[in-house]
């Protein structure tokens, strides 16, 4: 199975009530990773590639081992860019073979996101490729709640964000953060559950990593489609590099420190998939 877009994606499971994860890759090993534990729970996944690593491997080795990755498994795979920050950077990954991309405008004041953010919708959906948006600001998990909450998404905006510009997907705010929390998030449920009840698109939710398992549950529940999980895949994969380092096995080869933090990533990948209640995806 080739790469589809994210909407294919949301709306079953929004009409399932489960969410597919969308993990962050870095490398073949971490894509990997992601697609095997996809295929072990036989789970619909979204690959991500944040904007910001776009440079490390390259985008075309990226696209193409994505390819590849999707090919390799029967479960549907996207391949999506993360927090894209610009129509050009859209729509280099649109060109390099990318089936979703994101378009993170939330600290732009509202006219101008839906302005920036409707060209990038007209332009992908054209080539049948789907479009995330952003409204509200997720800030680092290390801000203090006062700030979080500064950010929050207003359900009323969302709707008429949505209507507005036509995006597949809103990723909102809601009291989670990325990366690593100073302290346990916040978050506003109620204000989930008003967004989910008040849009027309998939409701995503970013900061899953470290968020509490239960809080994801509830989330899911409540109608969550899509959640972002990176910086736990991370620390599962360098803590695999670190362990197979340890050793002072002379014979120690690259492909056995790359394999371990490959295995501690799909392990991790799995656990947080079997939170998404993907036991109700049905083959298609």
């Amino acid at each position: 199975m080739g790469l589809v877009p994210i909407t294919q994606l949301l709306a079953d499971a929004r009409k399932q009530k489960y969410a597919v994860g969308a993990f962050n890759i870095v490398n073949l090993e971490t894509l990997q990773a992601v697609v095997t534990a996809a295929e072990a729970e036989n789970s619909p996944v979204i690959v991500q590639v944040w904007h910001g690593d776009l440079s490390h491997a390259g985008l075309p080795y990226l696209s193409a081992l994505a390819r590849v990755a999707a090919e390799s498994v029967s479960v549907p795979v996207a391949l999506q860019l993360d927090h894209g920050q610009s129509y050009a950077q859209a729509m280099t990954c649109i060109d390099a073979g990318f089936s979703s991309v994101m378009i993170d405008l939330a600290s732009s004041d509202f006219q101008e996101n839906v302005r920036r953010t409707k060209e990038v919708v007209q332009a992908a959906h054209a080539r049948n490729v789907s479009v995330e948006a952003e409204l509200g600001q997720i800030f680092d998990g290390q801000s203090s709640i006062e700030q979080r909450n500064s950010g929050l998404t207003d359900p009323k905006l969302a709707a008429k964000f949505v209507r507005e510009t036509g995006v597949d997907a809103l990723a909102v705010s809601i009291g989670t953060a990325h990366g690593l929390y100073a302290a346990k998030p916040v978050v506003d449920f109620t204000r989930l559950e008003t967004i989910i009840n008040t849009i027309q698109a998939p409701v995503v939710i970013h900061g899953g990593s470290n968020t509490p398992d239960d809080d994801i549950r509830r989330m899911v529940q409540l109608g969550v489609a899509k959640v972002n999980i990176g910086t736990d895949l991370m620390i599962a994969f360098l803590q695999g590099l670190r362990d197979t380092l340890a050793s002072d096995d002379p014979r120690l080869a690259v492909r056995d420190v790359l394999g371990q933090a490959r295995e501690y990533t799909y392990k991790v990948t799995r656990q947080k998939i079997q939170l998404l209640n993907t036991y109700r995806y049905k083959v298609k």
